[in-house]
């Protein structure tokens, strides 16, 4: 049974392998998956995150292993550095040379699904809930008071009557708690503005434009509810396609 495991994940590695036409593979010195480098008794593997390279198809993570360091590689998701992960069997690939990156890797591992990595932006603005590429909770910041812009929403109204709302593009201004730049494609904020409807208390917002944690921000953007980007990243509200109105 375990036999059959072993070539089935290793059937799926290579097929994730072979199928990014962008990289240029050289074979793997052995033909099934063998186990990750430094627990080899075991199926589990638990790593922190040290350093991540976003590509087009896959990330790359340079990760540390019961105080040992590798590389490994899986499908293209959110992770930051910092978080701790979790995989079973790999394949080790040896040379392995990445044309998107330039460099070539002495040694890396390719894994399936990443332990860690789901419900990160699970009903993104609930309290207690995750957020994306932050392996933290959100926090409501008790301080902060941010005067409602003209014409515009507060994080109070858009939740309080969410579905009114869906597909409208708004303008709301509020305090930037979080700043996540270039995960897939965009920057991902999230600002609060001291109302609060229920257990909701930020919006999360993604653009094209920089900010600062702590920035005072107008954004305008369409509203979505119950938005599902896979790989377990729901949201319950998030603004899209937001831009940074400069105010006078």
């Amino acid at each position: 049974m375990q036999f059959r495991f072993i070539v089935i994940s290793s059937l799926i590695i290579m097929t994730m392998i072979a199928c990014d036409s962008k990289e240029r593979v050289k074979a793997p010195e052995q033909s099934q998956p063998t186990e990750a480098p430094h627990q080899a008794a075991s199926n589990s593997h638990q790593v922190k995150v040290e350093e991540v390279i976003q590509a087009n198809s896959y990330t790359y993570l340079r990760v540390t292993e019961d105080g040992k360091e590798y590389w490994i590689a899986t499908s293209k998701q959110i992770i930051e550095a910092g978080q701790t992960l979790s995989y079973g069997q790999g394949l080790e690939m040896k040379n392995f040379t990445s044309k998107e990156l330039g460099r070539t890797f002495e040694s890396i591992w390719f894994v399936g699904q990443m332990g860690g990595t789901k419900n990160l932006g699970s009903m993104g603005q609930k309290k207690g809930a995750i957020s994306p590429n932050i392996n933290q909770q959100n926090v409501k910041t008790q301080s902060i008071s941010v005067n409602k812009v003209s014409g515009g929403v507060t994080v109070q109204e858009l939740y309080a009557d969410a579905s009114a709302f869906e597909g409208k593009t708004v303008t709301i201004r509020g305090e930037v708690t979080k700043f996540n730049p270039k995960i897939m494609g965009r920057n991902w904020v999230h600002i609060q503005d001291g109302t609060i409807s229920g257990d909701y208390f930020d919006l999360t917002i993604t653009t094209m434009d920089p900010v600062k944690v702590g920035d005072v921000a107008v954004f305008k953007g369409k509203i979505a509810i119950n938005k599902d980007f896979g790989a377990g990243y729901k949201y319950a509200m998030i603004m899209e396609e937001a831009i940074l109105v400069n105010e006078d």
